[in-house]
C-alpha cells in the first residue's frame, strides 16, 4: 500500500513538473516570435541592411524596440508596436536623439541616484523616449522618462521597497 502512495506522488510530480516545463517553454518561445515577428515588419517597412538589436518595451503598450542600419548606412531605431491597429510603427535615425548614455547622464545629474538598474528605449502616447531606472536616495525604486529627442523630463514616479 505505500509503495503504491509513493508511486502515485512521484507520478504526480512528473506530471506537474512536465507541464510546468511546457507552459514556460511556450511562454519563452512566444516571446521570441514576438520579436522576431517585429524585426521582420521593420525591416519590410524601412529596408532594414541588418538588425543589431531588438528589445521589449511593456509600457501603456507593449512596443519592440527594433535597432539596426538602414540603406543608407545611418543607425535607425524602429519602434514597432505589438497593437499594430492601435499604433503606427516610428522610425528615427539614431542620431536625430539623445544617446543612452546622455539618458543616463541627465538622471545623475539630476536626481543623484544610488544605483541605476536600466536605461532603456519606450513609447508612451506617440512619444519615444528614455525609460531610466534607478534606486533613489530614499531607496525607492523609480522610474524616470525623458523625450528622446531633447532630453526633456517627461514623469517620474517612485515605488517603495
Amino acid at each position: 500500500m505505500k509503495k503504491w502512495s509513493i508511486l502515485i506522488i512521484i507520478f504526480i510530480i512528473v506530471i506537474v513538473s512536465w507541464q510546468f516545463a511546457s507552459t514556460y517553454h511556450q511562454s519563452v518561445k512566444g516571446k521570441q516570435s514576438d520579436e522576431e515577428k517585429a524585426m521582420v515588419l521593420a525591416d519590410k517597412k524601412y529596408q532594414l541592411k541588418d538588425v543589431t538589436n531588438v528589445q521589449t518595451y511593456f509600457g501603456k503598450d507593449t512596443f519592440y524596440i527594433v535597432k539596426g542600419t538602414n540603406n543608407k548606412g545611418e543607425k535607425v531605431i524602429v519602434w514597432v508596436p505589438k497593437d499594430r491597429k492601435k499604433h503606427d510603427m516610428i522610425m528615427k535615425k539614431e542620431a536625430s536623439g539623445i544617446t543612452q548614455a546622455q539618458a543616463r547622464s541627465l538622471v545623475e545629474n539630476e536626481r543623484n541616484p544610488q544605483e541605476i538598474k536600466s536605461v532603456r528605449l519606450g513609447m508612451e502616447r506617440k512619444l519615444p523616449l528614455w525609460e531610466i531606472t534607478y534606486i533613489d536616495e530614499e531607496n525607492r525604486f523609480t522610474y524616470y522618462y525623458v523625450d528622446f529627442e531633447s532630453g526633456k523630463f517627461l514623469k517620474r514616479y517612485s515605488l517603495s521597497q
